[in-house]
């Protein structure tokens, strides 16, 4: 399987900064997981980061740094961006655990942290997160299985009818597998995917906005809908929209 977990690291001391990552990088040899890391030196390089792509599902923060601290940071963005998003604070400081309630964080780790705190925490984490969704597996053209979160599809695509193939469009990723579009909808019209078009079905969840013209998506995407299909796209989204939940609409 490819799960692929996107991790944000936020402290202003370099030195604890890059232990942290050593030790993710050694989880992710030893349990061969794709895991990819980013680093930050301010809450300021993250949340900019974030404005342009907010796309981890896993944050570390600093608790204590200079201007914002991590908490302050956290809260920005589950507020602005994210509210699912999993916080990890690290700190020297237990004192810092009681305010760190108010950002609903999913663990708090001790400095000096150490390899067996984080192979534990990550065991959770991928337990977790793996629970948390309903995953597919989508199989390229050359016979490698992708596992994907369906809350993470924008939108599948047919890009080429006579061969049956298809795109699946993601949140970090574009997928080109082969499929017929009717039977991916069939399996997914329970969780809140729509017909645009007989080329084209979308996640309801990543709409944007829709105008007589597009349906914008929000990775900043355009699609277009036939009339055969807009109107009744246009009367789910906005009598439904509200009530998506993970892993589906609430009936």
């Amino acid at each position: 399987m490819d799960i692929k977990i996107k991790v944000a690291v936020c402290d202003d001391t370099k030195k604890d900064m890059d232990t942290l990552v050593d030790f993710l990088d050694d989880y992710a040899y030893k349990k061969k997981l794709d895991l990819e890391v980013e680093t930050f030196l301010s809450g300021n390089e993250l949340i900019e980061r974030y404005e342009s792509n907010p796309a981890f599902d896993l944050l570390f923060f600093d608790v204590e740094m200079p201007v914002q601290s991590g908490i302050d940071v956290a809260n920005v963005i589950k507020t602005k961006f994210d509210n699912n998003v999993k916080v990890v604070f690290v700190s020297n400081y237990p004192k810092y655990m009681q305010d760190s309630f108010k950002v609903h964080p999913y663990h708090f780790l001790q400095k000096p942290v150490n390899e067996a705190m984080v192979e534990k925490l990550m065991d959770d984490f991928i337990r977790d997160y793996a629970l948390s969704g309903t995953f597919i597996t989508v199989i390229d053209e050359i016979g490698k299985n992708f596992t994907v979160n369906i809350d993470d599809i924008y939108y599948i695509e047919t890009f080429d009818a006579k061969k049956r193939m298809l795109t699946f469009v993601c949140k970090d990723r574009r997928i080109e597998a082969r499929g017929v579009l009717n039977d991916w909808y069939d399996k997914l019209k329970d969780f809140a995917f729509h017909v645009l078009s007989r080329s084209t079905i979308v996640n309801l969840s990543h709409i944007h906005c829709i105008s007589e013209e597009e349906i914008l998506l929000d990775n900043g995407e355009k699609l277009w809908a036939s009339r055969k299909y807009k109107k009744l796209l246009l009367d789910n989204y906005l009598n439904q929209i509200v009530a998506i939940k993970r892993g589906g609409l609430l009936k």
